[in-house]
């Protein structure tokens, strides 16, 4: 399987509009000369609300597969405000190899999320760029039972589109940090760059040494997060820790 490269991009909150623009330039510009395997945007940083079968959704899905499918990569492109069958959903598209190959619903939704939007009903698991993955969007990571689950289902790596206010980035790293080393599973949890979000998207992967496992965490730099993961190393260490984990814990046996 080898070495990954993995990337987030810290977009700007942004309208229909300016989402194309940057989608067209920017986007397209780093993944050309970049050249990573996988590319994480930030949890709703479209800002416009989508029905499934609009136009406005089709031209900017159809540009990023267009994307995908030239330069050989993944795409999450963070999540969408969704409209399916009269409910509202916080869903993330799965595109590679030119192709939308499936969405990720946020189970999870945060507070007032819940007076708009309608939860997922399943954790999901996709392949693509040759690694098995799940998307966990934003809210999902902070429980432990996602990423158990989504393991047990195949996935080696964690994606995480997320939308965090800066006072709280110092609780999410906690949170993206804890998955990771107690599942040993690379995490990417990607941020938007605007006021008050302010970026601080972090990555993690793991390196095995003599007695133990430690966790290594990769900050973005103007707005950009990028690193390599070498999932021959690091799919023994979540399948030796999932081996150990044994799921179910009685506190009332004696």
């Amino acid at each position: 399987m080898g070495k990954i490269k993995i990337a987030g991009m810290e977009m700007s909150l942004s309208s229909h509009e300016e989402a194309m623009d940057l989608v067209r330039h920017r986007i397209s510009t780093y993944i050309a000369k970049e050249k990573p395997d996988f590319l994480v945007l930030p949890e709703k940083w479209v800002m416009q609300r989508y029905d499934e079968n609009s136009e406005s959704l089709s031209g900017i899905m159809d540009m990023l597969c267009d994307i995908s499918g030239r330069n050989d990569c993944t795409i999450v492109p963070g999540s969408f405000s969704i409209s399916r069958n009269g409910k509202l959903y916080n869903s993330a598209p799965v595109i590679s190899a030119g192709k939308i190959i499936g969405w990720s619903d946020k189970i999870s939704l945060y507070r007032i999320e819940r007076n708009e939007f309608s939860s997922g009903k399943s954790i999901d698991i996709f392949e693509a760029s040759g690694i098995v993955f799940s998307v966990a969007v934003c809210y999902d990571l902070d429980f432990p039972y996602y990423a158990k689950v989504a393991i047990r289902k195949g996935a080696r790596l964690l994606i995480n589109p997320s939308l965090i206010h800066e006072r709280f980035h110092d609780m999410w790293h906690i949170y993206v940090t804890g998955r990771s080393l107690e599942s040993r599973i690379p995490v990417i949890s990607v941020n938007s760059s605007s006021p008050p979000l302010n970026g601080g998207s972090v990555g993690t992967l793991l390196e095995e040494e003599e007695g133990g496992v430690m966790i290594r965490k990769v900050k973005a730099v103007k707005s950009i997060l990028s690193y390599t993961i070498d999932m021959d190393k690091t799919i023994p260490m979540i399948e030796k820790r999932m081996n150990e984990d044994p799921g179910i814990y009685s506190i009332g046996d004696k």
